[in-house]
């Protein structure tokens, strides 16, 4: 068991305060934190409840793939698996057990318990870019796409090209400007049966003939990414860049200055958000809870229960405890422990993208020209080499160990001729067609945090570390060590960045060919690695 870090908390709470809110950390021995060898592997957007108990969530892994998983209580299921590589990005199960997932780029699919039926904009839905779902009271479905709502009542569609904001509503935003994405994030249905549309450009109540744009101080809503009805029949809307706001039919209350992404009520009348602690530097996010006791005061009590990187989709189970999303995966809070569903070492796996990550080495001659097509004017000549497969280990945002292979059958220009590197003097491909790098060590030399404005918040940059491991070339295995930056960019696509820079003997692996020892001496024995690498969630 790890517990929570208080330090960060603290700094937390100084800024809170600066914004006029009461913060109240969970004290230490009260969150405990735990990790579990059993979860999705995915940026969780958004999580639904189910059928039975079932918990649904959905949510992107890249720029390209993503998922649906259904949690029984016990284990996960990939529920899209078989259906192929698409962005999902929200998931319901209807009234009648059936359930829909959305995709942002190929439409909406549609699952029975038997068979897998898909809609895109052949079968009637307005756009193939998809971001929400809801059913309302009667049993129809609405989907938010990207150019509009589609309605679908069990036979057809009827999309509703409104609201588009470009269209309906004319006025400045909270930016002074009058760009607008259509992007339908949210859909829900009030007590009175009017829906409640939240877009990356306003927010609009549907009365079932009109789309009236919610307007405060002659002004928008913009990026509004969840709206909920509370018990006393109050709307509170999400908005990442500008807060927390309730609105009761007259005023308008913005309860928290901290972006919000998702919002929940929970069944003690306590409201739960996800989103950035500073809307200026989104760096740090949290899982806040603020207390129902103090929701209608003017410092209304909020309590930080999880700082990270990105915190998304957001519910309440069942039996009282909280599941909330982040760029990573998904977490479950019980009151006394956050359990992670990832790993039994709590160490997260990051595959190598071998398209965008590269080794590059550079080589230098001791005297006399050189007629390679890539001679640097100095000298000095480079090339490069493919990276087969690999993975970086992750721990608490610290890179913790790793392995790579690179296939030297493809590694280019050692001296301007691959045919060199069939001579066993050179590199003796068909024998060792492979060499690896496996890390051993990491230490940090600067953690790239730096303290934001009026030490109020702590916003998170490129880290210094010092790289060890074991190179293997030719048969033979080294220890090397070598300096490194890296760059989290967990809240965007779950991908981490590393760039380092080594210099090696050449000899030590017994690359011996016209080496500075011997008498016809040529190229230099240093040969300097550039390596960049892309590994993603």
């Amino acid at each position: 068991m790890k517990y929570v870090n208080v330090y960060v908390l603290f700094l937390l709470s100084v800024f809170l305060s600066s914004c006029g809110q009461n913060q109240t950390n969970v004290p230490k021995d009260n969150v405990k934190s735990e990790v579990k060898d059993i979860g999705p592997n995915i940026m969780v957007r958004n999580i639904k409840k189910g059928g039975n108990g079932a918990i649904l969530i959905a949510g992107p892994n890249n720029s390209s793939l993503g998922d649906v998983f259904r949690y029984d209580g016990k284990s996960f299921t990939n529920l899209t698996n078989k259906i192929g590589p698409h962005r999902f990005w929200d998931a319901l199960e209807d009234r009648r057990g059936n359930i829909w997932f959305t995709s942002t780029d190929s439409g909406v699919y549609y699952y029975n318990g038997k068979s897998i039926q898909h809609f895109t904009t052949t079968e009637g839905l307005a756009n193939n870019r998809v971001m929400s779902v809801y059913e309302d009271k009667a049993g129809i479905i609405w989907f938010g796409t990207g150019d509009g709502i589609s309605r679908y009542d069990g036979r057809s569609f009827r999309n509703l090209k409104n609201p588009n904001p470009s269209r309906v509503y004319k006025g400045e935003n909270w930016n002074n400007d009058f760009t607008w994405n259509n992007d339908i994030t949210t859909i829900i249905e009030d007590k009175t049966g009017r829906l409640w549309v939240g877009t990356r450009g306003a927010v609009f109540v549907y009365d079932g003939k009109t789309f009236t744009p919610l307007i405060h101080k002659g002004k928008t809503f913009t990026n509004v990414w969840s709206i909920i009805e509370d018990r006393k029949g109050n709307i509170w809307l999400g908005d990442v860049t500008h807060g927390l706001w309730r609105y009761d039919g007259n005023i308008f209350t913005q309860v928290s200055e901290r972006g919000t992404y998702a919002i929940i009520e929970d069944k003690k009348g306590n409201i739960w958000t996800t989103g950035p602690v500073n809307t200026a530097h989104v760096a740090v996010w949290a899982l806040s809870r603020y207390d129902a006791k103090s929701l209608y005061s003017n410092k209304p009590t909020v309590a930080e229960i999880m700082l990270g990187d990105a915190f998304f989709g957001l519910m309440e189970a069942n039996d009282g405890s909280i599941w909330f999303g982040s760029a990573t995966g998904v977490y479950r809070y019980d009151g006394k422990t956050i359990t992670d569903f990832y790993n039994k070492e709590g160490q997260k796996k990051y595959i190598i993208d071998t398209k965008q990550s590269a080794v590059v080495w550079r080589g230098s001659m001791l005297l006399g020209s050189w007629e390679g097509t890539r001679f640097l004017g100095d000298g000095s000549h480079t090339g490069d080499v493919d990276i087969l497969k690999g993975e970086l280990l992750i721990e608490n945002r610290r890179l913790v160990g790793g392995a790579v292979e690179v296939d030297m059958n493809t590694i280019e220009n050692f001296v301007d001729q691959r045919s060199f590197n069939q001579l066993p003097a050179f590199f003796d491909v068909k024998k060792f067609p492979v060499s690896t790098f496996s890390i051993t060590k990491v230490e940090t030399v600067s953690d790239g945090k730096t303290e934001g404005r009026n030490g109020n918040m702590t916003i998170e940059g490129v880290a210094s570390i010092k790289v060890t491991g074991n190179l293997s070339i030719e048969g033979i295995t080294k220890a090397v060590t070598f300096p490194a930056n890296m760059l989290f960019k967990d809240g965007m696509d779950g991908t981490v960045v590393m760039n380092g820079t080594l210099t090696i003997d050449r000899t030590d692996w017994g690359i011996g060919y016209r080496s500075e020892k011997h008498f016809d001496s040529t190229f230099s024995d240093d040969v300097k690695i550039f390596i960049k690498i892309v590994a993603k969630k």
